[in-house]
């Protein structure tokens, strides 16, 4: 997912199917803007990179999936334009398993939500189309009741693992954290005094730097974000850790994030491909100072 943390390139992307030739670069633009075009005045979420669109009818507050984990969705699929159905039913497969459009709305919208999801060729069935009655260049249009995320056995092991070191470390180091259910844990050091707390699709304008929980004398990255027409900002457009710990405040608000390594950057690590990285399995430390939200 480019942009989740900008300044390292993401080794752990869900997915990068973006354009790849002039003409794909010309038939995305322009499936976008007939999206657009047709959503003039109707609520949506958008995805700024993919273009995909979420009509979003009721917001879940479970986390969104991973791209080990499995996804529990009930669905229809329908060609945009002309709103044949195609496909429906249930589907509960790992996350990478399904088209790029579904990995990326599946990991933006949390689980127990209903939309209706908007999803350029690119990122569903391309060029190729699909023998169930998808043309080639289609724009597809899925409702979907996403009904559940569930981790794989070694994820639920590693989360496990993880959160014992982080808690041996706060112990050791007589830091007093909160202890969310998810597993993250982390420190409120300065209470925001602005409007109420961050929701999921919030664009926010924040610092955060990133350490090792191994090494915590050494930044890794220290960045400042604001909203952009290229990246929005929201909660959702970052790691899993921010996504939950965003959540937990306000304008104004300094926090510290211990981040189990699931929630960062995985089995696979980041690299910006000039010497910054973040070994895989790797447990963070994230300081994050939230200035804005629009």
């Amino acid at each position: 997912m480019i942009g989740i943390f900008a300044g390292l390139w993401l080794i752990i992307s869900a997915c990068d199917d973006g354009p790849d030739t002039p003409d794909e670069l010309a038939r995305w633009y322009e499936e976008v803007a007939i999206i657009d075009n047709a959503l003039v005045g109707i609520n949506s979420v958008k995805d700024p990179e993919s273009g995909i669109r979420m009509l979003i009818t009721k917001l879940g507050t479970a986390l969104p999936a991973q791209k080990n984990n499995t996804v529990d969705v009930d669905y229809i699929g329908r060609r945009f334009e002309d709103k044949v159905v195609f496909d429906q039913g249930n589907t509960s497969l790992k996350l990478s398993d399904y088209i790029p459009g579904w990995q990326i709305a599946l990991s933006k919208l949390p689980a127990g939500s209903e939309a209706k999801l908007i999803i350029p060729s690119l990122y569903g069935y391309g060029t190729s189309g699909s023998g169930s009655g998808v043309p080639p260049n289609t724009i597809l249009e899925f409702d979907i009741k996403f009904n559940d995320v569930t981790p794989s056995t070694a994820e639920v092991a590693r989360l496990g693992t993880d959160t014992t070191a982080i808690d041996a470390y706060l112990d050791g180091k007589g830091i007093t954290a909160i202890k969310d259910s998810t597993g993250l844990r982390y420190v409120i050091t300065t209470p925001g005094s602005g409007p109420p707390l961050v929701s999921w699709y919030d664009k926010l304008s924040l610092k955060y730097s990133i350490k090792l929980l191994s090494d915590d004398t050494k930044t890794i990255v220290s960045l400042e974000r604001t909203p952009s027409d290229q990246f929005y900002s929201r909660p959702v457009d970052y790691i899993m850790g921010m996504i939950i710990g965003l959540q937990k405040l306000s304008i104004g608000s300094k926090a510290v994030l211990y981040v189990p390594s699931g929630y960062a950057f995985g089995a696979d690590g980041a690299s910006d491909g000039a010497g910054t990285s973040i070994p895989p399995n790797s447990n963070i430390i994230v300081e994050v100072e939230l200035s804005d939200v629009d």
